[in-house]
């Protein structure tokens, strides 16, 4: 006959193996899921970085055009300047037969005036304004 405690030994053993695979199935399962979170939260970081550099990137190109607007801005004043003061010196030397009457200088220089104060208040908005963000 068999031995009662014998067999509950045999059923013990055989619950504590698939108790242990039960354990082991699910530590690795959660493993998994783990790595996966951690590979996902990497992915996630990537991406940041990349749109962060890509902005940076945008800021660089923006400054260096601004920069080069506001370089042909104020060539384009200082012509504008120097065509005005060009025109003045003609209609007030006797050598050049030039003249204008004094309503058109006064026009002339209000104009220039207010072009150039125009000018560089957009300049000027324009190269310090910041991007909210």
């Amino acid at each position: 006959m068999v031995n009662l405690q014998e067999i509950l030994d045999r059923i013990k053993a055989s619950s504590d193996i698939s108790l242990e695979k039960e354990v082991n199935v699910s530590a690795e399962v959660y493993g998994d899921i783990e790595k996966e979170e951690a590979k996902e939260r990497l992915r996630k970081a990537k991406l940041e970085n990349d749109s962060i550099d890509e902005a940076n990137k945008g800021d660089v190109q923006d400054r260096e055009q601004r920069k080069q607007f506001a370089e042909n801005i104020f060539t384009m004043v200082c012509l504008y300047v120097f065509a005005v003061v060009l025109i003045l010196f003609a209609c007030g030397a006797e050598w050049v037969n030039f003249s204008l009457s004094e309503n058109i200088l006064i026009t002339l220089l209000g104009t220039t005036t207010a072009n150039i104060l125009g000018i560089l208040i957009i300049v000027v908005t324009y190269l310090f304004t910041r991007k909210k963000k």
